[in-house]
């Protein structure tokens, strides 16, 4: 007996035959055949259109192979989709299609594949395979704090670093559809990343040192819950980093980098996000959640252009840019969380 074999018998529920379904559910032969009769006609009636959506739609939005695709017919193209999109889902299909491709480049660590409970496990290891094809340039944008065979201690210095130091969790700061919130804690404060090498966990702390806001320090778990040190599993030795940081250091993410390095992430921002993802076609948030103002980012985009007109442009733009992010974070109200 094949293993596929042995998974139909060990897992009759994902066996599934519409025949049967459609019998079940009308109670006599002749009205299951009637039934059949009357889907097909309505699958004929515009096949050709439909046909190329859903052909279009597993190709393009679940990666599915054209050879293999072309092989298969109205039915089962709809069979498929509707297999992938309802058992799976769109984001969870693709995490398993990720961590298949990274496993077969022996990329993931733990590949006991019978031990994985919840695509959550999946989305932790992807993330720590990440980690192993950082390139040179991604290295360059965290100061490494602290690492051992088990623990990695960065700060993330620039959006994209958040992103892939951040990967898995729920920080706003490491959201992919809004980098603003990285940049207002960047500014604000001490934003530091632990991660744990072996599991995957990973545990967010921030030090507030913007004297316009109240005294602040605070940690938060994957799932962007505001926890107590002591609760966060931490060994006292990546405790030891944070503390330090948070006591010793004076300045921000953002302070840290040098003027080429603050305007290289604002015109990647300009030229690279907002250009591809333009904030003024998007709905516009509510009161309640706290975007009652211009972002520091949108302040960013109107001034840019209009210092590529500058002789001196990357003092000036410099100059400018601090002034108006430091008046906006000065009257921006936080909410009282990190996400």
């Amino acid at each position: 007996m094949s293993r596929i074999e042995e998974l139909k018998k060990q897992n009759p529920n994902f066996n599934l035959d519409v025949i049967e379904i459609i019998n079940d559910s009308l109670g006599k032969v002749k009205y299951t055949e009637m039934a059949i009769n009357l889907i097909k006609n309505k699958l004929s009636e515009n096949n050709k259109n439909r046909y190329n959506d859903l052909f279009n739609e597993l190709q393009h939005e679940y990666g599915f192979d054209f050879e293999y695709l072309n092989k298969l017919t109205h039915i089962e193209l709809l069979n498929l989709l509707t297999v992938v999109s309802n058992f799976f889902g769109y984001t969870n299909f693709k995490l398993i299609k990720e961590f298949v491709i990274l496993n077969e480049k022996k990329l993931i660590e733990n590949n006991d594949l019978t031990t994985y409970k919840t695509f959550n496990e999946l989305e932790l290891q992807i993330s720590l395979a990440g980690l192993k094809n950082l390139d040179k340039e991604m290295v360059k944008q965290v100061q490494k704090l602290y690492e051992t065979d088990e623990w990695l201690v960065v700060k993330p210095l620039s959006y994209p670093s958040s992103l892939k130091y951040g990967a898995s969790t729920k920080w706003c700061t490491a959201s992919k559809d809004n980098p603003d919130y990285y940049f207002k804690y960047s500014k604000r404060g001490i934003l530091i990343y632990s991660i744990n090498k072996k599991t995957g966990n990973k545990v967010a702390g921030f030090k507030n040192i913007d004297t316009s806001h109240e005294d602040e320090t605070s940690f938060w778990n994957i799932t962007d819950q505001r926890i107590d040190s002591m609760e966060s599993g931490l060994p006292n030795d990546v405790l030891d980093i944070f503390r330090g940081e948070f006591s010793n250091t004076k300045q921000s993410n953002w302070d840290i980098l040098t003027d080429e390095e603050r305007n290289r992430q604002i015109l990647w921002l300009e030229n690279e996000y907002y250009s591809k993802n333009d904030p003024s076609d998007a709905p516009q948030p509510t009161m309640e959640e706290d975007y009652n103002i211009p972002t520091p980012i949108r302040r960013m985009r109107r001034i840019i252009p209009l210092q590529r007109t500058v002789n001196n442009a990357e003092s000036e733009l410099t100059r400018i840019l601090e002034e108006q992010i430091t008046e906006t974070f000065r009257n921006y109200e936080y909410p009282d969380q990190a996400g």
